[in-house]
């Protein structure tokens, strides 16, 4: 008797954003306790990216999920505005005290000493501001909702019933496309405010490409890790270009040595960028073209797994 083959069952696009909306609300409050608690950047950090993270697979199943309505994208984004400003005072922090504080001399080494104490009694009010959010109504309505959700998952009426297979290539198709065609990928010298927007494109891309991995068991290493490494770069460029802009408010010849080391540290991102940039256009192939009417041939429409315009390097 020949053994039994086991042929895997199709995963639908309704299983799949359940499963990939349940992990990510598993993973915001597995965090709540640390941030509610001591807050550390660790704590701060993973629970801000499990917002992002939420948030954004919310929109990939657009159309999709039917969420409660304490539970859709926008009552999110009052938690990902709190979460923030308590990062983005943890990350200045962080460049202040341990890249520039102790190369820093004189005069200007205890202004920047006042300056790192000022922004630390920041961060303790804004942290006790997010601690006081947790305790309102708003986010014990968001949670019960989403666990309610996620133990009873509902869906738009005929929606999301065929393979997720090609629904999550498409989405991802479409988000490396943004990146592909974002401004700050062709321009010499792309201005801040489109580097920050670009780094929203990669992020975006980046976890469509976790969400098609772990609903459709589809791995996309090379792609990730790229899209890993441009966001990290185009972070710490935004983090300089916002530290800058303080340091400027202050006005010229305020902070000499400190706005050198911060223009050195972002020169030093910009040439990374550019390697990383580089790297995108060499893995990036020209979409696929329809044969002209004259000259007609069997073309293959069906979406492969892996289909974001990207091709392993072939060395």
């Amino acid at each position: 008797m020949s053994p039994r083959i086991t042929v895997p069952a199709v995963v639908t696009v309704r299983e799949a954003a359940h499963r990939v909306l349940a992990r990510q609300v598993r993973e915001l409050r597995r965090q709540e306790r640390p941030v509610a608690g001591a807050g550390t950047p660790d704590a701060i950090h993973d629970m801000r990216v499990a917002t992002r993270r939420l948030r954004a697979a919310q929109a990939v199943f657009r159309g999709v999920v039917a969420l409660p309505k304490p539970a859709r994208r926008r009552r999110l984004r009052w938690l990902a505005r709190r979460l923030g400003r308590v990062r983005d005072l943890d990350v200045r922090l962080s460049l202040l005290t341990e890249h520039h504080l102790p190369h820093v001399a004189g005069q200007e080494a205890a202004r920047l000493a006042r300056l790192v104490a000022d922004l630390q009694q920041e961060r303790r009010r804004e942290h006790r501001r997010l601690q006081r959010g947790f305790r309102r109504p708003r986010y014990r309505r968001m949670r019960i909702a989403f666990a309610a959700w996620v133990r009873k998952p509902a869906f738009a009426e005929g929606a999301g019933e065929e393979p997720a297979a090609r629904f999550m290539a498409e989405a991802a198709d479409r988000a490396a496309q943004r990146v592909s065609g974002h401004e700050a990928m062709h321009e010499h010298r792309p201005t801040a405010e489109a580097l920050h927007d670009l780094r929203i494109a990669v992020k975006w891309l980046r976890y469509t490409l976790d969400f098609h991995a772990e609903a459709c068991g589809l791995a996309y290493d090379a792609e990730r890790a790229l899209a890993r490494d441009l966001q990290d770069c185009l972070g710490e460029m935004r983090d300089h270009d916002l530290l800058f802009a303080m340091l400027a408010a202050d006005g010229a010849g305020a902070w000499t040595q400190l706005s050198r080391r911060v223009a050195e540290g972002r020169q030093k991102l910009w040439r990374r960028f550019l390697e990383l940039r580089r790297r995108w256009h060499a893995r990036t192939r020209p979409a696929q073209t329809v044969a002209p009417l004259e000259a007609p041939r069997f073309v293959n429409l069906e979406v492969t797994p892996v289909q974001l315009r990207l091709v392993a390097d072939g060395r």
